[in-house]
């Protein structure tokens, strides 16, 4: 019996099959693409910005998509076995079968709430009952937007990101990985800038072993430097670390507050949450930066409430050791 993991990236959930592996990622929650791989088979998923009144036919996406297969195959005989109008989450959609030396089952819809055309791209080595089942299963779990937060569900860590946040920068590698997410609002005298960073460092107690079980220690000497260059911002002094605790973890707790400019002035208020993971011997790390910036004349204080409350809420989302994270 195929046993089933949640997925979520970039404003798209899905549960995919425990084998298969997440291995390649682009764009961000407006335009982008991932792949995911198993045995026998692939996932390709695309998007791309798309008005109602714009959006183009489901025919024409189908026929542009077949061509690029032709070009990519060297059989270039590909047949169409069949195209049919179905369902995927509770939109319309158009489901292509093309046979090349693989088996390539193609679904394309476009989605009004969050305003983009979809594309999944199955490809099979061979596509029988049980594959069958498992695409029912994975396209009955389908989500292709929230109204709210997005689910981000990956490398056995889960949590929520408000929906106008877009992934500004990722990076997966062995035993380390990063992701940022950007939000700007403008506005006649002012703008103001969120980002949340969230970090994750693997086998803390091997790479860190004089250091993970102490967190402040941790930080100054193998992460600050690194932290504040990722924030933009190398003049970051963090202030005396207060102690906290997120999901039953301890954890280390630390703001700062940097001032700049001349004519247009801006404030920055940093706060930043650390914690060792014993269930996945992981250091995690959490930061968000808040920005107000506006003319020399205009008053620019960070709403530190606000602030503060935006971070509990993306705390109280985290899971650092899902069960039902895909990997």
């Amino acid at each position: 019996m195929v046993k089933f993991r949640e997925f979520g990236w970039n404003g798209l959930f899905i549960e995919i099959p425990e084998e298969m592996r997440f291995t390649k990622y682009g764009g961000d929650a407006k335009s982008g693409h991932l792949i995911i791989e198993g045995e026998g088979c692939i996932l390709e998923a695309r998007w791309e910005p798309s008005s109602a009144k714009k959006a183009k036919p489901l025919t024409e996406v189908a026929e542009s998509l077949i061509e690029q297969i032709k070009k990519k195959s060297k059989k270039r005989d590909i047949m169409i076995l069949g195209k049919d109008e179905t369902h995927v989450s509770i939109h319309d959609a158009l489901y292509v079968v093309v046979k090349s030396a693989i088996d390539e089952h193609i679904y394309i819809w476009y989605c009004q709430e969050s305003k983009r055309i979809m594309i999944l791209h199955f490809l099979f080595k061979t596509f029988d009952e049980s594959r069958k089942k498992v695409v029912k299963h994975m396209l009955d779990s389908l989500v292709c937007h929230r109204s709210e937060s997005n689910i981000w569900s990956l490398l056995n860590v889960r949590f929520e990101i408000p929906v106008a946040f877009l992934l500004t920068e990722a990076k997966i590698l062995a035993g380390r990985a990063h992701f940022m997410w950007t939000d700007r609002k403008l506005s006649s005298f002012s703008e103001k800038t969120t980002k949340i960073l969230v970090e994750y460092f693997s086998m803390a107690d091997v790479i860190y072993k004089n250091a993970y079980k102490n967190l402040d220690e941790w930080l100054e000497l193998y992460y600050l430097k690194d932290l504040c260059k990722k924030l933009g911002d190398r003049r970051v002094r963090f202030k005396a670390a207060e102690s906290t605790h997120i999901k039953r973890h301890n954890a280390s707790f630390r703001q700062a507050t940097i001032k700049s400019g001349l004519f247009s002035r801006k404030t920055t208020l940093y706060s930043n949450v650390t914690w060792y993971c014993s269930g996945m011997n992981r250091i995690y790390s959490v930061t968000i930066g808040s920005t107000n910036s506006r003319p020399a004349l205009f008053e620019r204080k960070v709403d530190k409430e606000a602030h503060t409350k935006f971070l509990e809420n993306l705390l109280s989302s985290f899971e650092c050791h899902s069960t039902r994270a895909a990997i």
